[in-house]
């Protein structure tokens, strides 16, 4: 049976087991780690760095603390993709608008920014989120430096891999003033099952078919605490279950075809590589398949080099420039339809890595994300 029609017999509209990091899929949020941030926030913790391993739904977080900010944040500002300094912000300027400022824009440099900023709060609290934090350039992270001593409500959370503890603290300036680190727990199973069932009635199933109570629990238990291996192995199970017109997946059935396919075992921080995420893996998530193929051919590029600029891609691919540099835009998950229509891709699976002399000249270069870096390594 196709998927299509597989899904139609439960009542789906699609897989629950998508990925992606829309507002509207239903989440199992994080209470701990909410009332974490609530007490930061009380107590005055302006700078907050959030980490967990690869998986562990740091984005999901962020989508918790968007829909309900915390006590008295007054305006919340989201940043998901690797923006400058300046789209910083102009998204932060965007949250005050003002009948002058849509007359006369005000010309908004780096300097002046934060004492702008301050006047327009007032006693009011503003929380800047900058989700894979730990893939920001230095410049950016120096300019909130500035901007955390010149706003006095001004609140900042990181969240990242466990390197993110490395890069803040790297920066010495930025060390300094850090409040509060916060480490997001293993889910426990039952908040997977609940995950499950969320995102089941959320595709338009009214109970956990086709699994049974046993099915569920052995999927869930299989993810070992971590929601994307979840999707994985929900994905791969519905998959075969469709394919030999299953309508009846129990644990015997979820452990037939995890116990030989599965493509990620077991997802651990490896303490060997300076806290980067290790993968033990029987088979190769292909994501690559639903890239294009001058997409492809750059991601291969970017696995025998550490960084790459657009103009060096552009030459080694025989590639209009344009073209390259509208493509690593979408690999860099800044082109909200194309990650609307590819909710299996991990985005960014580019990312900007600082600037470099190539070709003569100085030029930003481009590097694979840890995450695309980590589930290409085995083929």
């Amino acid at each position: 049976m196709d998927r299509e029609s597989y899904y139609r017999r439960f009542g789906w509209k699609k897989s629950p087991f998508i990925k992606s990091t829309s507002m509207d899929i239903p989440i199992v949020e994080r209470g701990q780690e909410y009332a974490e941030v609530h007490e930061c926030i009380g107590g005055w913790d302006r700078i907050m760095v959030v980490t967990a391993p690869i998986g562990y739904g740091k984005t999901t977080f962020m989508n918790q603390l968007i829909k309900n900010p915390p006590e008295g944040i007054k305006n919340l500002v989201p940043f998901s993709s690797y923006e400058p300094v300046e789209a910083v912000m102009n998204k932060i300027n965007d949250r005050f608008p003002s009948v002058l400022d849509r007359v006369f824009p005000p010309k908004i440099d780096r300097a002046s920014f934060g004492e702008r900023l301050n006047k327009k709060l007032g006693r009011n609290k503003i929380l800047l989120v900058f989700d894979e934090a730990q893939d920001y350039d230095l410049e950016l992270f120096k300019w909130l430096r500035m901007m955390n001593d010149r706003v006095d409500n001004l609140f900042m959370m990181f969240l990242g891999l466990q390197k993110l503890e490395d890069i803040i603290t790297s920066e010495s300036s930025f060390r300094d003033r850090k409040s509060k680190s916060i480490s997001l727990r293993p889910f426990a199973p039952e908040d997977l099952k609940e995950m499950v069932r969320k995102r089941i009635r959320w595709v338009g199933g009214s109970n956990i078919e086709p699994f049974t109570e046993g099915g569920l629990e052995r999927l869930c238990s299989s993810a070992n605490s971590v929601p994307r291996l979840l999707l994985d192995n929900g994905q791969r199970v519905i998959e075969e279950a469709a394919k030999k017109s299953m309508m009846v997946v129990d644990s015997d059935y979820v452990e037939s075809i995890l116990g030989t396919t599965q493509s990620i075992n077991n997802l651990s921080e490896s303490p060997e590589s300076g806290g980067s995420i290790h993968v033990e893996k029987t088979g190769y998530i292909d994501f690559m398949r639903e890239l294009s193929p001058t997409q492809r051919d750059i991601i291969n590029l970017m696995l025998e080099t550490e960084s790459i600029s657009i103009s060096e891609l552009s030459e080694k691919l025989k590639k209009d420039i344009r073209s390259i540099g509208s493509l690593i835009r979408k690999l860099r998950g800044l082109n909200k339809e194309e990650v609307q229509r590819k909710p299996n891709v991990p985005y960014p699976i580019v990312v900007r890595s600082g600037k470099d002399t190539r070709l003569g000249r100085l030029q930003y270069v481009y590097s694979l994300s840890d995450n695309a870096r980590r589930l290409l390594s085995k083929k």
